[in-house]
C-alpha cells in the first residue's frame, strides 16, 4: 500500500463524496431545518452506511448485499417514516412561523437523524458496485488486513469529514442569513418538499 495509492484513494473519494446527491441534498436541508448538529449527525449516518459497503467490498462479502437487499425494505421504511417526519416538522414551521422556535438537538432527535442517514446508503447496494469498481485500481484487495483497512477507512472519514464541514457550515450561514432577513419560513417550505421528495426516492429506488 504506497502513499501515491492511498492520496489517489483519498482523492476519488473527495470527489464521490463532494459529487452532488440525495445524501449531501439531504444533509444540506437538514441543516437549514435543524441546525449544524443535526447536519453532522445525518453524514455520520451515510459515511457508516458507506464504511459498511466500503468493508463488505474488501472482505469480499458480496453475498451480504445479496442477503440485505430482500431486508432492504426495513430500512427503507424506517428511513422514509423518519424523513416524512422532517418533511412534517419542516412544513409546520411554514404554515406558522411565529410558532415555530429554534429546536435544541435532543438524543432522540439525534439518534432519529443517524439512522435517517443511515438508511440513505443502506437501502441503495449500488455504493458496493462502485468500491468493487473503484478499490481494484489502487490496492491488491487480497493484500488489505486490518491495518490497511483501518488507513482506508481513517482516510474515508477524513474525506467526508471535509466534505460535510463545507456542506453542514454554508448551509448553517444561510439559515442564520435567512432568519435574520425574517424569510427562513420560505426556507422550510423548500426543505420540507426536499426531505418529502428524498423519502419519494427512497421508496422508488
Amino acid at each position: 500500500m504506497s502513499p501515491d495509492s492511498l492520496t489517489l484513494f483519498a482523492a476519488a473519494l473527495l470527489i464521490l463524496f463532494f459529487t452532488p446527491g440525495p445524501g449531501n441534498v439531504a444533509m444540506v436541508a437538514r441543516t437549514l431545518d435543524a441546525g449544524p448538529a443535526h447536519g453532522f449527525i445525518y453524514g455520520a449516518g451515510i459515511i457508516t452506511g458507506d464504511i459498511f459497503w466500503f468493508t463488505v467490498a474488501v472482505t469480499g462479502l458480496t453475498a451480504v448485499a445479496d442477503r440485505i437487499g430482500p431486508a432492504g425494505w426495513i430500512f427503507k421504511i424506517i428511513g422514509v417514516a423518519i424523513l416524512l417526519w422532517f418533511a412534517w416538522t419542516a412544513f409546520q414551521s411554514f404554515r406558522n412561523p411565529q410558532a415555530a422556535k429554534i429546536r435544541k438537538p435532543t438524543r432522540m432527535g439525534l439518534a432519529a437523524t443517524y439512522l435517517a442517514g443511515i438508511a440513505m446508503p443502506l437501502t441503495n447496494p449500488k455504493p458496493i458496485i462502485f468500491y468493487l469498481t473503484l478499490l481494484p485500481s489502487f490496492f491488491d484487495l487480497s493484500q488489505v488486513d486490518l491495518t490497511a483497512w483501518l488507513v482506508m477507512v481513517s482516510i474515508m472519514l477524513a474525506m467526508y469529514l471535509l466534505t460535510a464541514s463545507v456542506h453542514v457550515g454554508l448551509a448553517h450561514k444561510a439559515r442564520n442569513w435567512l432568519q435574520e432577513k425574517g424569510v427562513k419560513r420560505w426556507a422550510d417550505g423548500v426543505t420540507a418538499l426536499v426531505m418529502l421528495g428524498i423519502a419519494i426516492l427512497l421508496v422508488l429506488r
